[in-house]
């Protein structure tokens, strides 16, 4: 893992400020007193007992997907895909990471690709303003394939792709086995087919045909991405525990938990690494987040997590994080090796302000900008960790999405919650169900009605 990404859990330590830090004595005794957990969660990992593990059983359908990606290709001019949650943020991480903000405005041999991740009319009729949809192949992705807002957005562009002379056995539909509704749609369709294992769940399919056909269809090799993640599959498994980088910084981050430290900030530096950020927070927010542990007590375990991106966010949000209420750590992901730079040339040297960058490159000063940024903090009292990444490649993202995996399952052992559930979520599916006219869900629907009636809240008007 050492050669793809570097872990740095440094400035989490102090053996002054024992309030907002950990002192590396305590630090010390972790191993005894964690080691049996951690031992516990990389036997799990060794025997591929954890759902996690499953993405590596995805090796197999790879090359169906990469004849599946080479056909749509050859075909259709755009590809639109229907997700939302963990069926579209893993692949905008990827997209954004290897290919870059503005991959559908460059030219390429690719189709460019459009994620619709919202129940929203006017994103919706926009994307319809700017593909040919009888040109557009349809990749529909939901787990349970029940998911209103994807079933909503599939139900409305198969009509006008259907109205368009589109092929519907092109159609693209990735959910799991289940004997559901989508399952049916796709036979009767007779629409391509893929499933998502059955144990593994949304926010942690990217590493699944979710993630790998979109990636293939772009040019990623989805190979790479899980070589990438096996690599850090390996050194969690055979890394003894004081050097062990997902143990040193899991433990350290419920340990500060407990001190306090609600909020769990991720400092990206680079734009590259933007989607990232907001996949990071579905999966540890919906992971972690919960409010029973797995004996049935009421815990309201979890820490809160934000989204920020350097060197943009030095310029608001960080006024906050360095002196508002200190109950965050924070962690940086930067690059260390970038696929192209930028030098400075000399320009109006007789003014102090400008004079100085001349010879310098941006990727310096970003770095440089990360290092300042974190050091500030940990002065004012916040702990930090830092994540270096080798480069842009898959096999450094496959990496890093399986780190961030492995440490919220590892995390969510020592709090005795359930990483794979999301209960807090489902309520509010039910309610949309049955007000929307569902039939397995018309029992509940007047006692949902009668809810409605009673929430009137309190309305203030501006004149």
């Amino acid at each position: 893992m050492q050669s793809l990404i570097t872990i740095d859990i440094g400035s989490l330590f102090s053996e002054q400020d024992t309030a907002n830090f950990i002192p590396r004595a305590d630090f010390e005794q972790f191993a005894a007193q964690y080691g049996p957990a951690f031992a516990k969660f990389q036997t799990a990992l060794k025997d591929k007992t954890s759902p996690i593990t499953l993405s590596f059983g995805e090796a197999d359908a790879i090359p169906h997907i990469k004849n599946l990606a080479k056909t749509l290709g050859e075909k259709y001019d755009d590809i639109l895909l229907l997700g939302i949650g963990g069926s579209a943020l893993g692949t905008k991480a990827v997209l954004q990471f290897l290919h870059g903000p503005f991959y559908n405005l460059e030219k390429h041999a690719q189709p460019r690709l459009f994620i619709l991740d919202n129940l929203d009319p006017v994103l919706i009729t926009k994307v319809l303003g700017v593909i040919n949809i009888a040109k557009t192949a349809i990749i529909y992705t939901s787990k349970s394939g029940s998911t209103p807002e994807t079933a909503a957005q599939f139900i409305f562009f198969y009509d006008q792709y259907k109205a368009a002379g589109g092929r519907k056995e092109d159609i693209v539909i990735i959910c799991d086995s289940g004997d559901n509704g989508i399952n049916h749609i796709a036979q009767q369709l007779g629409c391509h087919l893929l499933h998502i294992p059955k144990n593994l769940g949304g926010r942690y399919s990217v590493l699944s045909s979710v993630g790998f056909l979109p990636a293939e269809i772009t040019g990623v090799d989805s190979t790479r991405l899980l070589a990438g993640a096996a690599t850090v599959h390996q050194s969690i498994i055979d890394t003894p525990l004081p050097q062990n980088a997902l143990f040193g910084l899991g433990t350290c981050l419920y340990e500060l938990a407990r001190k306090g430290k609600s909020i769990h900030v991720l400092f990206n530096y680079s734009s590259l690494l933007l989607e990232f950020g907001l996949w990071f927070v579905q999966l540890w927010a919906e992971s972690l987040g919960k409010k029973i542990n797995l004996d049935g007590q009421v815990v309201y375990a979890g820490t809160t997590p934000l989204t920020s991106l350097g060197a943009t966010d030095q310029h608001s949000i960080l006024q906050l994080y360095k002196e508002g209420p200190a109950d965050k750590v924070l962690g940086f992901v930067k690059i260390d090796s970038f696929p192209v730079d930028i030098t400075l040339p000399e320009a109006f040297p007789e003014e102090k302000e400008y004079a100085y960058f001349t010879g310098h490159t941006m990727s310096e000063q970003l770095d440089i900008e990360q290092l300042a940024t974190e050091m500030t903090l940990v002065g004012a009292g916040r702990p930090c960790y830092r994540i270096t990444l080798k480069e842009v490649s898959p096999e450094t993202l496959g990496a890093l999405l399986y780190f961030y995996e492995a440490l919220v399952v590892y995390t969510a052992n020592l709090y005795n919650i359930n990483p794979f559930d999301q209960p807090g979520v489902e309520e509010g599916k039910n309610i949309t169900y049955a007000l929307m006219g569902r039939q397995d869900y018309s029992q509940k629907r007047p006692d949902y009605e009668k809810a409605v009636a009673r929430y009137n809240g309190v309305r203030l008007k501006l004149s």
